[in-house]
């Protein structure tokens, strides 16, 4: 095995234990959090009409844990392994373009192949230089072109990328000028890459849309607690008062729990459908998702709570 194969596959190890390292994390700050909820649970000492006498932590129950360690799970990976992976793509489809044009011009002016990919590889081009890199030094031991192009393709692993690489092979197999293939790929990257950008700047007034959706559902869920849940609950109305046609028995700490699940499974497909619209893939949807249950959770902390709520609304 090279020297080079044997470099890459310590990376990827490395990078594979490295997100094993983010998910531990996560994990073990979920565990916590839940755990904590228990022992909330546990230690709540509640008088014979179950009323609380003492509490563990007076300002969370076992739901805030639980909903607490959700997002901590899917945040922290989320937005250490998910981001990451989504600006090491950005910046390849950014510099995709430069390489294909430098190794054309390179060509044009009388280089050869592995030549030019040498030339080109002296510049920086973000995450795609290692990959260059190694593309030019099995040229240069004589492995063919399109295996270097086929291992360059899986390297880097990106749509954009994926789709130049196949334009490239093909072209070579079928006959044709290098240079001109380069030049031609080059175009067509950019023109991929500038409809991207079009459509993600066209879908970002939707993204908004999906929030500003979400804070009117938190907004209705505190007005139905603030003008009709909390008064009648309180209102101890009997049967006499309302002449024995009907009796409201409204049971707040079980609307409470209901409606902070309502938020949290609002906020997660919420957040996946903006992720979908924006980045057309799921997995960019769950950092949409973390901040938007983050924002239902506190909202429902400081407005909805009836218990001892840290803002209340004359409505």
């Amino acid at each position: 095995m090279a020297i080079q194969d044997e470099v890459e596959i310590e990376v990827k190890r490395f990078q594979i234990t490295q997100d094993l390292i983010y998910w531990i994390i996560a994990g073990v700050a979920g565990l916590i959090l839940v755990t904590l909820g228990i022992i909330d649970v546990i230690a709540t000492q509640k008088d014979a009409d179950g009323n609380i006498i003492s509490d563990f932590i007076t300002i969370l129950d076992i739901n805030d844990f639980v909903i607490l360690a959700i997002i901590v799970v899917v945040g922290i990976p989320t937005f250490l392994i998910i981001y990451r992976e989504e600006r090491r793509q950005a910046r390849i489809d950014e510099n995709l373009p430069y390489l294909l044009r430098e190794i054309s011009s390179a060509q044009r002016t009388g280089m050869s192949l592995p030549r030019a990919i040498q030339e080109s590889a002296k510049r920086h081009y973000g995450p795609l230089t290692p990959e260059l890199r190694k593309m030019s030094s099995k040229i240069s031991w004589g492995i063919p072109f399109s295996q270097a192009m086929e291992d360059f393709q899986k390297a880097i692993a990106t749509p954009l990328a994926q789709r130049a690489t196949v334009l490239i092979l093909e072209a070579e197999r079928s006959g044709g000028n290098l240079e001109e293939i380069f030049e031609a790929t080059e175009k067509h990257v950019q023109t991929l890459l500038n409809l991207k950008k079009e459509r993600e700047g066209a879908m970002k007034p939707y993204v908004w849309i999906v929030y500003a959706s979400y804070v009117i559902f938190i907004l209705v869920v505190v007005i139905l607690f603030q003008t009709f849940f909390i008064p009648f609950g309180q209102a101890n109305i009997s049967t006499d008062q309302t002449a024995g046609m009907f009796l409201l028995n409204i049971d707040l700490d079980i609307l409470e729990i209901l409606f902070l699940h309502m938020l949290a499974i609002q906020a997660f497909f919420s957040g996946l459908v903006a992720g979908k619209m924006s980045k057309m893939t799921i997995k960019a949807g769950l950092m949409h998702s973390v901040v938007m249950m983050f924002i239902g959770w506190f909202a429902f902390k400081i407005l909805i709570q009836p218990d001892n709520p840290l803002i209340s609304l004359n409505i």
